[in-house]
């Protein structure tokens, strides 16, 4: 997993490798900006023009340093500079030295037109930036901004922080690539900055790994090496009640899809038996559709009314609806259960409208909530960093594990740290993708992974699911039950001995 630090800490990264690794603050600019420059070769690997915009701090610095360099592979390069020179850091100023092809911007009539060929190279602000751009560089990110031609950012877009919203009104570049230095940034992840940040990349230019090692992280980002043990193994003499019982308690009249696609996804993941309480309208839809489980009548016609108790695990949720009967059952059912449970959908919503049900939830239960769901428990956020904010209290506060769902999926456990998952793409922005991800992490609960570990395996196949249902078909058109037939494939995938 790789840790994503706050500016203060990235700052202190900086300063304890110049001094401990030793190197020169120079010599590590020089590092960013050639790993900067290995990237956007491989990115761009036509020759264009290039037009680099720098500020006279370091990221100015790093800006000037990746002009030379791209001009001694033979590109033909601009460097503008925007500031005033006297003010640059003492990296920067060295870097101009060293760069005999440069113009000053102190007005827009001093801008360039720009061809629509052409690559434009934000290095203006870094991530040290803490107040809104304003005056001349306001000026020419806003021009910069209107030019239709492909843009880079240097580490960070600027006039973006890294930890922290953007001011409401404040110009901040529009880049459809950046390329950042040794650890993301937080306010990559983050659903508001899609429109500033773009595509971004991750390049190593040496920070101490020492420092990245021992310094404490509240958010992490990922990646695939971390889950594949986690990844459920079946001996060759396994049986089916071995390798996991569900008990899915979902459906009402109109929304029997949900429990089809939650049972189906739980089959595909590798549930060895799942029981599916359901109302009386149900009962025949889901025993065609799906034959290999076992259907519980619910008592109710339209809804349930009655959940049995049990030792298996329980998922909640999926198209169950909030009639005050099934609210009723849903509560004597937590009165019951002394297991982690898994809460999705109309679950969370019950528990939304009777928060008393929310003490009564197992602790490190796993609940699923879409963003409109999370606003039912917890109240609005500001923003999307104030939005991480509540998750993390809330689970804290409740000894609950949590995803919200979204492009990279804030994945939160009961001590209030936040995973966010990489896999995924738009195909999963669909009806019913929800129910298919409640399938899947039951059927790793029930597997007999802790509870997190279930959470952090199943959000990151249901996503590697439909980056494998990308590769093979169209992005438009597909369905939530398309994901389920490729859930086995992303299982490969992510561990190759499955099954051994």
């Amino acid at each position: 997993m790789i840790k994503v630090f706050s500016n203060e800490q990235i700052r202190k990264a900086d300063e304890y490798t110049i001094k401990n690794e030793p190197v020169l603050s120079y010599d590590l600019m020089e590092q960013a900006s050639k790993a900067f420059v290995e990237k956007f070769l491989a990115l761009f690997p036509e020759k264009k023009k290039v037009r680099i915009f720098s500020g006279v701090g370091n990221n100015g610095g790093d800006g000037l340093a990746i002009g030379r360099i791209l001009k001694e592979n033979e590109w033909e390069v601009f460097n503008y500079v925007v500031g005033s020179l006297q003010r640059g850091t003492k990296d920067f100023k060295q870097n101009l030295d060293r760069s005999d092809f440069y113009a000053v911007i102190n007005a827009v009539d001093d801008l360039p037109a720009i061809d629509e060929d052409e690559i434009i190279i934000d290095a203006l602000f870094g991530s040290g930036l803490s107040r809104p751009v304003e005056g001349i560089h306001k000026k020419v990110i806003d021009y910069l901004n209107r030019q239709e031609v492909v843009k880079v950012s240097v580490d960070i877009p600027s006039g973006l922080y890294s930890d922290k919203p953007v001011d409401k009104g404040s110009t901040v570049f529009r880049a459809h690539y950046t390329i950042s230095f040794q650890l993301p940034k937080l306010a990559f992840l983050i659903p508001e900055n899609h429109a500033f940040v773009g595509i971004w990349y991750i390049v190593d230019i040496g920070l101490s790994k020492r420092f990245i090692k021992n310094e404490s992280a509240h958010f992490y980002l990922t990646e695939e090496k971390d889950l594949k043990d986690f990844v459920p193994k079946r001996s060759r003499f396994t049986y089916k009640t071995k390798v996991g019982t569900l008990l899915l308690v979902a459906g009402s009249k109109g929304k029997i899809g949900a429990s089809v696609l939650a049972a189906r996804a739980a089959f595909r993941t590798g549930a060895g038996l799942v029981n599916i309480c359901s109302p009386a309208c149900g009962i025949l839809i889901l025993q065609i559709s799906v034959p290999e489980a076992i259907v519980i009548d619910g008592v109710g016609k339209n809804y349930v009314t009655k959940i049995p108790a049990g030792e298996d695990t329980i998922v909640i949720g999926p198209g169950l609806g909030t009639n005050a009967k099934t609210i009723a059952a849903f509560e004597h059912l937590l009165k019951e259960c002394k297991r982690p449970i898994v809460i999705d959908a109309d679950g969370i919503n019950m528990v939304a409208k009777r928060r008393a049900l929310l003490k009564l939830i197992p602790k490190h239960s796993i609940l699923t909530p879409h963003p409109g769901e999370f606003i039912r428990l917890v109240g609005n956020w500001k923003n999307d960093f104030h939005k991480l904010e509540l998750l993390s209290s809330f689970c804290k506060g409740q000894k609950l594990n949590v995803v919200l769902k979204g492009a990279f999926s804030a994945v939160c456990n009961t001590k209030g740290v936040v995973y966010f998952n990489p896999s995924g793409n738009p195909v999963l922005a669909t009806a019913g993708s929800g129910d298919v991800l409640t399938g899947i992490i039951g059927a790793f609960l029930a597997n007999g992974l802790e509870p997190f570990e279930a959470l952090r395996l199943g959000v990151y196949v249901h996503g590697s699911s439909g980056d494998v249902l990308k590769e093979n078909k169209a992005g438009l058109g597909m369905m939530a039950s398309d994901i389920i037939e490729r859930i086995p494939d992303a299982l490969k995938k992510l561990s190759p001995k499955i099954g051994i």
